[in-house]
C-alpha cells in the first residue's frame, strides 16, 4: 500500500504547534509529525471502541511480542518478554527509573544540549543535576568523556542519556557507548536511557542500546514508544526495557507509588500501540523516505546562507547554526516571528531548564522536519529569500 504523505491534513484546531503561531507562520516546533495517524492504528482504535469494553485491561501475550518483534526486526535481538515493562510514557519512566536508583541529593548527570524536559527531570525530588556539555566542533557534537569521568568521579549515581540525542540528532557510535559502560563500570553509575527517537536513523547509522551491551545491561534502563516512530505522541503508552531483574522491580515499585500499576494500559492505548508494531512495517519505511527528501530539500536550500546544519544521524529534527548571525534571544525571535515567519525552537531551550527566563545570545535553532513537503519548501524558501 502507498501512504500519502503529501496529502494536506489541518491540525490548525487541534495540533499545539500549528495553534501556537498566527496564521501565514510555518511552525517546525513540537516534535510531532503533521501527517493523520496511520490507517491501520486507526481502524484498531475504531474497532475497540466499537467492541465497547473500557474496564480494566491487561496486556496479553500477543501485545508484548508485537514489542518484540518490532526490536527484533529493529536490531536483530530477541528480548526475552520478562524483561520488558508497560508504561505510560517515555518521560514519565525515565523519571520515575531515575528516582527508583537514586536518593534524594544524589547527583545526576544529563548531557546538554537536551530535551528541555530530561534536563529538568534531574532536579527534581531533591536530585542535584550535573551537566556533561557535548564538544561541538566542526559542527558535530561529540561526548566530553573527560568532564563525564569528572562527574562520576564527584559521586554520580546515574546517567541519563538520550540516544539518538534531541535536539543535535548524534547517534552515538559503539565507541562511545564502550567508553561509558567502562566508566559507568569503574564508578558503579546506572544508565537511563531515552530512546523515542531509536527508529528514526539515516545513512546506515545503527542505534546501540546500553541493555542490548553485555558491559551494560545490568545496570541499565531503556525507554521506547511508538511516539516519534508511528506520529503518536497522543496516546500515553510505551515500554521499558530492563534486563536486571532487581532494577525491574525497583521501576516496577516506583510506578506503584506515583500511580501508574504496571501492565494496565487504557484499552486505545494498548490496541494502538499493538497494531503499530505489527502493521507498521511499510509506513514505517515510507515515512523514513519522505522525511529523508525533505532533509535533503531544507540543506539544498541552506546551501551558501550564513545559516548551517547537517543532516543528522538520527531523528527528525534539524539543529541549525545562526550563531555567525550574533543574536541575543530577542533578536532570535525577532528573526522567527517576523522576517522569516518559521517557527522553531530556540537553542536555549536545550540548555537550561529556566529557558523562559533566558535572554542571552542564542546559537541554534530546532526545525521539526516531519511535515509536508510544501511546508518545507515554503519555510526554506522564507529563509533563503530573507538573506538574498
Amino acid at each position: 500500500m502507498r501512504y500519502d504523505f503529501d496529502k494536506p491534513f489541518d491540525r490548525s484546531r487541534t495540533g499545539m504547534k500549528w495553534m501556537s503561531v498566527p496564521e501565514g507562520t510555518i511552525p517546525m516546533t513540537v516534535a510531532d509529525m503533521d501527517f493523520p495517524l496511520m490507517p491501520e492504528v486507526a481502524a484498531a482504535v475504531r474497532a475497540a471502541a466499537d467492541r465497547g469494553d473500557f474496564g480494566y485491561q491487561t496486556l496479553r501475550r500477543a501485545d508484548y511480542e508485537a514489542v518484540q518483534d518490532w526490536i527484533r526486526r529493529r536490531t536483530g535481538e530477541l528480548l526475552p518478554l520478562e524483561t520488558l515493562l508497560n508504561t505510560p510514557g517515555v518521560l514519565y519512566t525515565m523519571r520515575c527509573s531515575m528516582y527508583a536508583l537514586t536518593k534524594p541529593g544524589d547527583k545526576v548527570v544529563i548531557q546538554t544540549p537536551l530535551h528541555t524536559p530530561s534536563i529538568k527531570s534531574a532536579s527534581m525530588m531533591g536530585r542535584e543535576p550535573l551537566k556533561n556539555w557535548l564538544l561541538y566542533q566542526n559542527g558535530r557534537y561529540t561526548m566530553d568523556l573527560d568532564h563525564l569521568e569528572a562527574c562520576f568521579r564527584a559521586g554520580a549515581r546515574v546517567l541519563m542519556m538520550c540516544a539518538p540525542n534531541n535536539p543535535t540528532g548524534r547517534v552515538w557510535t559503539k565507541a562511545e557507548m564502550d567508553a561509558v559502560a567502562e566508566l559507568a563500570n569503574r564508578y558503579d553509575v546506572y544508565v537511563v536511557s531515552d530512546e523515542i527517537h531509536r527508529d528514526i536513523l539515516w545513512d546506515g547509522n545503527r542505534h546501540l542500546s546500553p541493555t542490548s551491551m553485555p558491559t551494560l545491561r545490568d545496570r541499565s534502563v531503556s525507554v521506547i514508544s511508538t511516539s516519534k516512530t508511528f506520529n503518536m505522541g497522543g496516546f500515553h503508552i510505551g515500554t521499558a526495557i530492563i534486563p536486571n531483574e532487581k532494577i525491574r522491580e525497583k521501576v516496577r515499585d516506583q510506578f506503584y507509588n506515583y500511580g501508574f500499576s504496571c501492565g494496565r494500559p487504557t484499552v486505545i492505548d494498548l490496541d494502538a500501540q499493538t497494531a503499530a508494531y505489527t502493521c507498521g512495517e511499510e509506513w514505517y519505511h515510507q515515512m523514513l523516505s519522505y522525511i529523508e527528501g525533505n532533509f535533503d530539500l531544507a540543506l539544498a536550500y541552506l546551501d551558501g546562507l550564513p545559516v548551517t546544519a547537517r543532516k543528522p544521524e538520527g531523528t527528525f529534527l534539524l539543529w541549525l547554526d545562526i550563531s555567525a548571525l550574533g543574536l541575543d534571544n530577542a533578536g532570535m525571535w525577532d528573526l522567527m516571528r517576523n522576517k522569516w515567519r518559521v517557527k522553531g525552537d530556540p537553542g536555549s531551550y536545550y540548555d537550561t531548564a529556566d529557558y523562559q527566563t533566558y535572554t542571552g545570545s542564542e546559537h541554534h535553532i530546532r526545525l521539526n522536519l516531519a511535515t509536508q513537503r510544501i511546508h518545507v519548501e515554503e519555510a526554506f524558501d522564507r529563509i533563503r529569500r530573507y538573506f538574498a
